[in-house]
């Protein structure tokens, strides 16, 4: 699981990366929100956002998020508890409102349940993908073995389906940010849509999209 965690406070950020990462999970952490608004479209599964940081504060950045995706969970942590505040906060999309402080535990929990719900979208031809399990099935219910790069590239098509996903956001979701040419991209494509309806993969001017039935 890949999450965006927004939070100006060094010492509490490090405690939440340590944790999680712990789990296995991936966190791209930011201090102010110019920064994490400019990394917010590269594929996160969850998003944890405080609320009073510099530049662009945690509920712009939802509101900026809820525009492209309504779906990825977002965890708003904030000591202001003022009841406009949360009622914003929802307001805008939020999935839960964990007030300041919290145990470490609370946060965990709340990401579990709100962040591994099961998905099954269905493609074309009979495949289906299963996006928190990162598992695609024929049209007979077996399961499609995917290489990595294959399986993050899935995945990411999976977060936001019918919809654009750019070349940029696939350099550095599926290969981390590493330099990839576009033939190499290409490449990636045409492979994944061997093993899957190849309607089921749409390129559009500026990347692809996954459609989903």
């Amino acid at each position: 699981m890949k999450i965006l965690l927004l939070e100006d406070n060094v010492s509490l950020a490090e405690i939440i990366q340590e944790m999680l990462e712990e789990k296995g999970y991936k966190i791209d952490w930011f201090e102010e929100g110019e920064e994490a608004l400019f990394h917010s479209a590269n594929g996160y599964d969850c998003f944890i956002l405080d609320i009073n940081v510099p530049n662009v504060n945690g509920l712009e950045l939802l509101k900026e998020i809820r525009s492209r995706e309504k779906k990825t969970p977002a965890i708003i942590i904030s000591a202001n508890i003022e009841l406009e505040t949360i009622q914003k906060a929802y307001g805008m999309g939020c999935n839960d409102f964990l007030k300041k402080p919290f145990y470490m535990y609370e946060l965990e929990r709340k990401i579990e349940l709100l962040c591994s719900g099961l998905e099954l979208m269905l493609l074309a031809d009979g495949f289906s993908y299963e996006l928190q399990e990162e598992l695609l099935y024929d049209a007979k219910k077996n399961v499609v073995k995917l290489t990595p790069k294959e399986s993050r590239f899935m995945r990411l098509l999976a977060k936001t389906p019918n919809k654009l996903v750019t070349i940029d956001a696939i350099e550095q979701y599926v290969w981390e940010g590493d330099e990839v040419s576009l033939s190499g991209i290409r490449s990636l494509v045409k492979r994944l849509r061997t093993k899957l309806s190849e309607k089921s993969i749409e390129t559009q001017s500026y990347g692809y999209a996954l459609l989903t039935l």
